[in-house]
């Protein structure tokens, strides 16, 4: 039977913790056909890899509901922010307002508590009332989770404080109707008000870590002006069809990628590219969504929509990134799955030790609500993809795509870089390096006369030297005749008598004498450029030098990777010669030349083999192989070609510097990642057993329930707070 596989992507609701993520990803793979899901916490987003031919959609959104959480699709054909940010600010504004009942709700049980603000006759039922309130209306999220967990025999965070605060608000009830001291209501309070602070701070700083999306995707405008039966109308961008008309207005951004059909403009594309100059834009030149037009109006046809679009593909990578999941993650799940059932083990026997060996009831029970209150496996669930969220985030505004988060994890212990030479140390595109006329010419005149002969041709070298003579505003003459010799050069009639530009074996065969050009010849070649005579009715003008030269910033990037103890070297398909000569350019010392691109895969296999763990950096094309061999691609890219599939990382300002601040991104992340799970880890390791009184006997010290909640709440916001810092990190 044939596989049918696509990936669908859902919006989950209500998860709280990490263990609700073990919980949806195993209701998604347990879909007959159904593999690979991926669920995060912090965007409440899920992906899975569906064989249709098995499975359904449907049955993925049910056994997400059987598990006790709700599940829709997100149609990518309609690709927008709207719904990410709409979330957010939702989340935020329903726990901003449980949070201010909460916290009023606590302030006023204890002003309760103090003589003479309150009649006595009042206080006590007022205090019923507020600590209700608290525990049925703010913490209604907590009871709500709970009770659909238990619905189907699992546990989770909202399990562990909704059992705290439940025994800590029935006791209170308990000691209210014996005439005892209710005491527990204010526990139960405490609980829930910071917890709640806890969750309004971190649902706000999720919002700050998914920036990075919303700035992309908003960069699009919701409407577009479309040329409709003779007029322009204004149109939600989301109903442009392709192929339509769109008019792209001076300051407008433009809605959806497109084709230039009349006029003449310039578009700012720093959104992509990095460059704050505008490129200029004609008739047959591709615009891209999210570009601005600082230039004249022009119309374009439409050519990519919705998800289609280069900026969509770029926020698809990204959130592509940050729902996925580090090794050090799936270590960190594996824990987290049986940390629920043992915390509420380690509640039961703090009850029952306090019980037999102090006869204690309401010290037993302030100790077992404090070690369920304390737990924390949310700090566990946000450690990593909150890191790989910001990380990534952040790398998508350098102009860095990661399609993964293990590549971050990766990146950081690479010890070789490989680079391709041709469009990835070097610019890609010949120029005229040198003009060495004979005595008695003029390097314009030796200049005119190639581009004038090589006007006509479309060889790579030809439109070196047009553009050359063209940037010198240099006046052409009128050839004709042109007649190509294979590994020689060019002949043309002229006016002024024949026309040749070649090489050494073109000019033996006319009969001119060269000698007059040996020494420049031998320079030029002793360099590893290209040397081009140029001669007229017979007589030797001078020499050109071509080349391709490094790009801007390579051997800065060169430099840097080799001060952070990185060995760099360059594997080329190119004359040893050439490479050899723009290797010692840019200071790389290693040079493997002459490859097949089949051979490029076996020189990364063997560095492999050495024990290195190796990047290869090519433009994504000829390198496909190597590029997947290596334990890191990265692909330089060009304009709109943001999703190469042969890459882990697309660098899309096609800059050999963004490789520098890869590796100092990954190095970053991964290093907040383990800060994050050695806090999350340490925090319950140390406060659980000083929650249930474990170091009473030895330090006389015992975590009170208050305190617990609010170092639970504060566990988590800080976990999110140390990723946000990746945001403000230097990464040069």
């Amino acid at each position: 039977m044939t596989q049918i596989m696509s990936r669908v992507e859902l919006d989950i609701d209500g998860m709280h913790c990490a263990g609700c993520v073990g919980q949806v990803e195993q209701a998604l793979e347990s879909v007959s056909g159904a593999s690979e899901a991926r669920v995060n916490l912090a965007m409440h987003r899920a992906s899975v890899e569906l064989d249709g031919a098995q499975g359904s959609v449907v049955q993925l959104l049910t056994a997400v509901q059987q598990r006790g959480y709700h599940a829709a699709v997100i149609d990518r054909d309609a690709y927008g922010g709207d719904s990410l940010s709409e979330r957010t600010a939702r989340e935020v504004a329903q726990w901003r307002t449980r949070m201010v009942v909460g916290m009023a709700s606590l302030v006023g049980i204890v002003a309760v508590h103090f003589p003479g603000v309150v009649p006595a006759s009042a206080a006590r039922w007022l205090v019923v009332v507020m600590a209700t309130v608290s525990q049925f209306y703010v913490g209604w999220p907590f009871l709500l989770g709970a009770a659909r967990q238990l619905r189907h025999g699992r546990a989770n965070m909202d399990t562990l404080v909704a059992l705290g605060t439940s025994v800590a608000y029935a006791s209170g009830l308990a000691a209210m109707i014996t005439g005892a001291n209710a005491m527990y209501f204010m526990d139960a309070a405490m609980i829930v008000a910071f917890v709640t602070v806890g969750k309004f701070l971190e649902a706000k700083a999720k919002g700050r870590a998914t920036a990075a999306i919303h700035r992309l995707l908003d960069l699009a405008p919701p409407e577009a002006a479309v040329q409709r039966d003779g007029k322009t109308v204004m149109v939600p961008a989301s109903d442009v069809a392709v192929g339509e008309t769109i008019v792209i207005r001076p300051g407008d951004k433009v809605p959806l990628d497109g084709r230039v059909i009349s006029g003449e403009s310039a578009m700012d594309e720093s959104w992509l590219t990095g460059e704050s100059t505008p490129r200029d834009k004609q008739p047959g030149d591709d615009i891209l969504a999210g570009s601005i037009n600082v230039g004249d109006a022009l119309t374009a046809r439409v050519i990519r929509i919705g998800g289609e679009t280069a900026l969509a593909q770029v926020a698809a990578l990204v959130e592509q990134a940050q729902q996925s999941k580090t090794d050090v993650q799936r270590l960190a799940d594996r824990v987290v799955a049986w940390f629920v059932p043992v915390v509420l083990a380690v509640a039961t026997v703090t009850l029952v030790v306090w019980i037999a060996s102090t006869d204690d009831w309401s010290r037993g029970l302030s100790s077992a609500v404090a070690v369920l209150v304390v737990a924390c496996p949310c700090a566990l669930g946000l450690a990593t993809p909150t890191a790989v969220m910001v990380g990534s985030g952040r790398g998508a505004e350098l102009g860095i795509l990661i399609k993964d988060a293990h590549v971050l994890e990766t990146a950081a212990g690479l010890t070789t870089i490989v680079l391709d030479k041709t469009g990835t140390v070097t610019t890609g595109q010949l120029q005229v390096t040198e003009v060495r006329p004979v005595a008695g010419v003029s390097e314009e005149e030796t200049l005119a006369m190639a581009a004038s002969a090589e006007q006509q041709s479309g060889h790579p070298i030809a439109r070196a030297i047009v553009r050359a003579a063209s940037l010198k505003e240099t006046e052409l003459i009128e050839v004709q005749a042109l007649r190509v010799e294979p590994g020689g050069g060019v002949r043309v009639e002229s006016e002024t008598g024949e026309i040749l530009v070649g090489n050494r074996r073109l000019f033996e065969q006319a009969e001119i004498d060269t000698s007059a050009c040996k020494q420049p010849l031998d320079e030029i070649h002793q360099r590893g450029e290209t040397a081009l005579m140029v001669a007229v009715g017979g007589q030797l003008l001078g020499v050109i030098a071509v080349a391709d030269r490094p790009a801007e910033g390579s051997r800065e990037a060169v430099t840097a990777m080799q001060a952070m103890g990185l060995e760099v070297r360059l594997l080329s398909g190119d004359d040893r010669r050439v490479a050899e000569a723009i290797a010692a350019e840019v200071g790389i010392e290693h040079v493997t030349a002459e490859v097949l691109p089949d051979e490029k895969q076996q020189v990364i296999d063997a560095l492999r083999d050495e024990g290195r763990q190796v990047a290869m950096v090519g433009d994504g094309i000829n390198d496909a192989a190597a590029l997947t061999a290596a334990d890191v691609g990265v692909a330089i890219g060009r304009g709109a070609d943001v999703a190469l599939e042969a890459a882990d990382v697309v660098l899309t300002r096609g800059d050999l510097r963004g490789v520098v601040s890869m590796i100092h991104l990954a190095r970053a992340t991964l290093r907040v990642i383990k800060q994050n799970l050695v806090w999350a880890f340490g925090y319950n390791l140390i406060l659980i057993p000083l929650a249930a009184g474990a170091l009473l006997p030895f330090t006389g010290m015992q975590l009170p329930t208050g305190a617990a909640a609010a170092a639970m709440a504060a566990s988590s916001v800080s976990v999110v707070a140390n990723s946000l810092t990746l945001r403000r990190r230097r990464l040069s």
